[in-house]
């Protein structure tokens, strides 16, 4: 795929203060790869287009069920002049609603929970989509398949910074679900 290791570290010049406003989204431990559980949903951010393709104000959040790899990966053939969909990559669909990613919300990291453990991780950060069509799917760059040399170029995550990290997820993924 042309799209193939769509993923870049960046080192920022000052530390960020963490708080319960600010934080960052912890990766999938060894074993988690939900990103291929049918049936399951993630939580995409992102300042992407809104409602009449309008530019959002405020940063957006979208419950969005995980797809089919095969369906998916049809809808993206090269010969329909798309990037492929590989194996290091996942789709979701639209809500149930037909909302979807848009302009603007590429770059941005799809959470999802693990049922087993309650852990809140980013599954995937989105790649490309259909350019806000409803019926299409979103396709992501699935951050379990990249772990090895993310860990090779990062270490140091604290305790601290993991609690506050699962602490905010959770309380947005619960906020989403009760709308």
């Amino acid at each position: 795929s042309d799209w193939e290791n769509d993923l870049a570290l960046i080192q920022l010049k000052k530390p960020v203060l963490m708080s319960d406003k600010v934080t960052p989204i912890p990766l999938p431990e060894r074993g988690q790869d939900l990103a291929d559980t049918l049936g399951g949903t993630g939580v995409i951010t992102g300042w992407g287009w809104g409602i009449h393709l309008t530019l959002a104000t405020s940063l957006k959040h979208l419950v969005v069920p995980l797809a089919n790899h095969a369906e998916c990966k049809a809808e993206y053939d090269l010969t329909k002049r798309t990037p492929a969909v590989d194996d290091h990559m996942f789709c979701t669909g639209p809500t149930k609603y037909e909302e979807n990613v848009c302009f603007g919300d590429a770059g941005g990291a799809l959470a999802v929970t693990d049922a087993a453990t309650g852990d809140i991780y980013a599954a995937g950060i989105l790649s490309f989509d259909k350019s806000c069509q409803t019926n299409k799917y979103g396709v992501y760059m699935k951050i379990s398949s990249y772990l090895p040399w993310i860990h090779s170029v990062i270490r140091g995550d604290t305790e601290t910074s993991s609690a506050l990290r699962s602490d905010a997820m959770s309380k947005m993924y619960r906020y989403s679900l009760q709308q």
